[in-house]
């Protein structure tokens, strides 16, 4: 029996599943902390004999930074990937490397209608370009082409653009922010560590009224629920933010197919996802405001998109090895 492994690297965390090259039945499916782990290719040997998986044919990997040819340096972990070592070193035939929201957006098809909040609905074209975005660990970026009904996502560091500031208080935390950082990018924003940052920038400006602790964009979610202000003025700006940067990239990418956000953070917040004011920033585009108004706006609540679009890719893998 051939084996087949599909991988989604997160900079918290790592996903892995081993399935069977026909049928497609899981063997095994595992949830790893990435920190506990010095490489990729350590992290996989252990799967692979954990769950003594053998005759891997095919692997695929969505990885957090930019993909240049068969290697990757991480953006949130400090690990260099080599397709060809992890050949060699997991003793599997073939593998591919990917960036992860290229890899999310191959897993879009995968998903069904549940998977799915509609937050506009826009005017869907069929032979429309799709755009995936998400904030986690990171801020990812995929723009979608879609060739004559076969959709191909194109790599994107997206994520690091400079952050443009819209409103007294975002002027104000940008100001804040570069005495820390000489580059201020959305990502530092819009993402968990952003979260927190967002919380450390309102809790200085109230002269540190709250003097609590917090272990991450977790804690600050569940202060916010409990009714702390502070907690609340960051997640309001988080979704503010969110929803400029998410217009910012349908204005370039004109994505008539759909805005799909992915990532991490926005199906645990949906309170604030759902609120009118991130629409509204997303579509606060001055005289472009109807063509971001067109554009379908998905929420994906499946937070293992990215394994989804490893998976798909795995399995092409092979298919076309199969044939040559």
């Amino acid at each position: 029996m051939a084996a087949l492994i599909a991988g989604d690297v997160g900079g918290t965390k790592v996903l892995l599943r081993a399935f069977d090259s026909e049928s497609n039945e899981v063997l095994a499916q595992k949830r790893y902390l990435s920190a506990d782990y010095t490489s990729l290719s350590v992290l996989v040997s252990a799967f692979i004999e954990e769950f003594s998986i053998t005759q891997v044919k095919a692997a695929c990997f969505g990885l957090p930074g930019p993909v240049q040819g068969r290697r990757a340096h991480l953006t949130n972990l400090p690990w260099l990937v080599d397709a060809d070592f992890l050949v060699e070193h997991c003793q599997i035939e073939h593998v591919e490397i990917l960036n992860d929201f290229a890899a999310a957006a191959y897993g879009i098809d995968e998903l069904v209608e549940e998977d799915l909040l509609c937050l506009q609905a826009g005017e869907y074209q069929s032979e429309g370009n799709r755009l995936v975005i998400g904030a986690g660990s990171g801020l990812g970026v995929a723009p979608v082409k879609n060739c004559g009904g076969v959709f191909v996502p194109q790599a994107s560091e997206g994520g690091h653009m400079d952050f443009a500031p819209l409103t007294e208080d975002q002027i104000e935390l940008a100001a804040w922010m570069h005495k820390k950082w000489t580059h201020v990018s959305y990502e530092r924003i819009l993402s968990g560590e952003g979260i927190e940052t967002l919380y450390f920038f309102f809790n200085a400006k109230s002269h540190g009224h709250n003097r609590v602790n917090i272990s991450g964009a977790a804690d600050v979610h569940r202060m916010a629920l409990a009714g702390d202000e502070i907690a609340i003025k960051t997640l309001d700006m988080f979704v503010e933010v969110y929803g400029a940067f998410i217009g910012n990239m349908a204005l370039i990418w004109g994505a008539k197919a759909g805005v799909y956000i992915a990532g991490g953070i926005a199906p645990k917040i949906l309170q604030w996802m759902q609120k009118p004011e991130f629409l509204e920033a997303a579509k606060a585009k001055g005289r472009m405001r109807p063509w971001v108004e067109s554009m379908p706006i998905y929420l994906i609540t499946n937070e293992q998109l990215g394994l989804l679009g490893a998976v798909d890719r795995a399995k092409t893998l092979y298919r076309t090895l199969s044939l040559e």
